[in-house]
């Protein structure tokens, strides 16, 4: 049998995705011992990373978001190579044993110059189980599973204009969810008339009470109001 040791794939930064590159998921590769299977998690959330980043760019957001892909990946890259490597070690010693941190359920990106303000803005956005406007069911998770913004106003006076590639939700009697059970406060610590708004890829981009903040950030993003 092949060593642990000798496993390893090859790892490259890779320069600066430019839009308009014919790029492939394999265009920015990672080195990882087999141990922890973290190798092909990351690269999946590498380029999920960067291909929401690229296709915002080709509708108009400005280049400089590119620049994120690398001060959010790469401490991530680092971090989870230093995990698969001491997964490796106590493997050879057959010590080893996968903890939460192996899940990469608890990553975020709080230093990032796309997170704004808020106490978990950069981080992953939380399930919740919620009530549709006509009784039935539904989980935030639902909501989410697109490749769109998505702002969420909880109990807020009004609602902001539309904007390709932005679903609007808001909770409430006027709004087309209900949050009776308090879940969606209770993960998200939100007061009434606060504003969250989560990215393509599941994390959370801010949350504020001033509509001003929202406007101004989706307007940075290259997110254009629609004709009304």
């Amino acid at each position: 049998m092949q060593p642990l040791q000798d496993q390893v794939v090859p790892f490259g930064g890779g320069p600066r995705p430019e839009a308009g590159a014919d790029l492939g998921a394999t265009g920015q590769q990672r080195e990882h011992p087999p141990t922890g299977g973290q190798g092909l998690n990351t690269s999946i959330q590498d380029a999920y990373n960067l291909a929401w980043k690229l296709a915002a760019v080709l509708r108009g957001a400005p280049e400089a978001m590119l620049d994120s892909y690398e001060a959010e990946r790469r401490p991530i890259a680092d971090s989870v190579l230093g995990l698969s490597t001491r997964l490796l070690d106590e493997a050879e010693r057959r010590q080893m044993r996968r903890k939460r941190e192996a899940h990469q359920l608890d990553l975020g990106y709080p230093l990032s110059p796309l997170t704004g303000p808020g106490p978990m803005a950069g981080y992953r956005a939380p399930d919740a189980p919620l009530t549709g406007a006509a009784g039935q069911p539904v989980r935030l998770f639902q909501l989410l599973a697109h490749p769109r913004w998505t702002l969420i106003g909880y109990e807020v006076p009004g609602v902001p204009a539309p904007r390709a590639g932005l679903s609007i939700h808001t909770t409430g009697k006027r709004g087309d969810l209900l949050d009776d059970g308090g879940h969606l406060r209770q993960a998200y610590g939100l007061p009434p008339g606060d504003w969250v708004l989560i990215r393509p890829d599941g994390y959370i981009a801010l949350t504020s009470t001033d509509p001003t903040d929202i406007e101004i950030y989706l307007d940075q993003a290259g997110l254009r109001r629609t004709p009304s």
